[in-house]
């Protein structure tokens, strides 16, 4: 019998902390940093937070371990941005209850399945793309040579509220196997085609155009008129997609890339 109880997100970095706490303090230590206490309801604000676990040293009283789960490093550190005062304010409530404190490290998963498969399997969703999905997006774009490289910073801008609007949609298995993404931002009447990439395992199956697909369909929706979109010359993989995506050659920039230079070939797609 299949159980209703809902998926719990995978963690991908563990946040370790180590406490020396007051002999007198220590009920009031593990209400405040326990699984429902204090710290946790704090993290429980922020997009990516799982749950967090609280272990005593049976050998050593006073001596405590937190483990605070996140979905993505990229998660645990918007929360850190977002609410640094609240954090600041909740640490110096706090530091009566502790002799030493001190942040033993942050872990990321050893291997994380979801970019070592070899071969898409499964049933493939393509979705909107979430914070908790930065960090696998930012490791399969670091892995493939042809993809626009970007900073952590410009990654999280995808999903602010401030102009202009981007739409970022996923590609993925019902094992949350990472197949590729796609995004683009919307100003007007003009879209932009910002990056594409398709994991090396999913290459020649379809996925790219699918992403290519769904784009469409999303600016039809905001009513675009026209997907704009440029590429190193040298790209034909990626230029063959476009044009079976519907792209047609619009323009050229010459010398625009670096490192090699090389010209930039311009598509639009009406829609």
């Amino acid at each position: 019998m299949r159980s209703n109880r809902l998926r719990e997100p995978r963690a991908h970095l563990t946040a370790v902390w180590e406490f020396h706490v007051r002999a007198d303090k220590r009920r009031a230590f593990e209400k405040a940093y326990g699984p429902t206490g204090d710290w946790a309801r704090l993290f429980g604000r922020a997009e990516g937070y799982i749950r967090t676990e609280l272990f005593r040293d049976p050998t050593k009283p006073g001596r405590y371990v937190t483990l605070d789960f996140w979905t993505s490093r990229v998660a645990y550190q918007q929360f850190k941005h977002q609410h640094i005062a609240a954090y600041k304010t909740l640490d110096r409530r706090c530091e009566s209850l502790t002799a030493h404190e001190r942040r033993i490290g942050e872990f990321a998963k050893a291997v994380p399945r979801n970019l070592i498969q070899s071969a898409v399997s499964g049933q493939i969703t393509i979705r909107g793309a979430t914070p908790a999905d930065l960090e696998t997006m930012i490791t399969l774009e670091r892995q493939t040579p042809s993809a626009a490289h970007w900073n952590v910073n410009t990654y999280v801008e995808i999903f602010n509220d401030t102009p202009p609007r981007r739409i970022a949609l996923i590609s993925e298995t019902d094992d949350d196997l990472l197949n590729g993404f796609v995004v683009a931002r919307f100003d007007a009447d003009n879209g932009e085609l910002e990056n594409i990439v398709v994991a090396k395992h999913a290459q020649g199956q379809g996925i790219g155009f699918e992403l290519a697909q769904r784009l469409k369909t999303a600016a039809q929706e905001l009513e675009c008129k026209q997907i704009l979109l440029e590429v190193r010359e040298s790209n034909r993989a990626a230029r063959r997609l476009y044009e079976k995506s519907g792209f047609q050659i619009s323009g050229r920039r010459k010398s625009y890339y670096q490192d090699p230079q090389e010209d930039a070939i311009l598509y639009t797609l009406r829609l």
